[in-house]
């Protein structure tokens, strides 16, 4: 390899690695989506749900990283390793829910309450069909508007 070779396969690979960097710098300081106050696709829990377990490619397209704002009865109400307040929302089958990771705590709920939560959709997670167990669709970065 000839010394002008090596020279610009150094400036090039210098070149990638800055842009590499630059990038991976902007993608870690991305400001994060302002949910509370954001438009949102509304929809109960049972349709939401039915999108899914239906149609799921189509239901990713709309929902899947979209903030949405999930209507329904509220079934458990639990708190996550990390202690954040999770609500499950029933939907028209047995043992599904749309599972809710709630931003804060503000508001107690009980089983049978009608609850309105917004949040980011990230989709649906199967459940294992041997054992009878249905999937739930997820929310996360949520925040509750009761009795809504």
């Amino acid at each position: 390899m000839t010394k002008k070779a090596k020279r610009i396969f150094l400036i090039t690979v210098v070149a990638i690695t800055v842009l590499v960097a630059a990038t991976g710098y902007m993608m870690w300081n991305k400001p994060h989506k302002n949910v509370k106050d954001a438009d949102a696709v509304t929809i109960t829990a049972v349709d939401l749900y039915n999108s899914f377990i239906t149609d799921s490619a189509k239901a990713n397209a709309l929902y899947t990283d979209k903030i949405v704002l999930v209507s329904g009865e509220v079934n458990q109400v639990s708190l996550n390793q990390e202690l954040q307040q999770v609500i499950l929302i029933k939907t028209a089958v047995s043992g599904a829910s749309i599972n809710c990771t709630m931003e804060e705590r503000s508001v107690t709920y009980k089983t049978g309450d009608h609850v309105t939560i917004k949040g980011i959709c990230s989709g649906y997670i199967s459940g294992d069909a041997e054992l009878g167990l249905p999937g739930d669709v997820f929310l996360i970065r949520g925040y509750s508007f009761k009795g809504k």
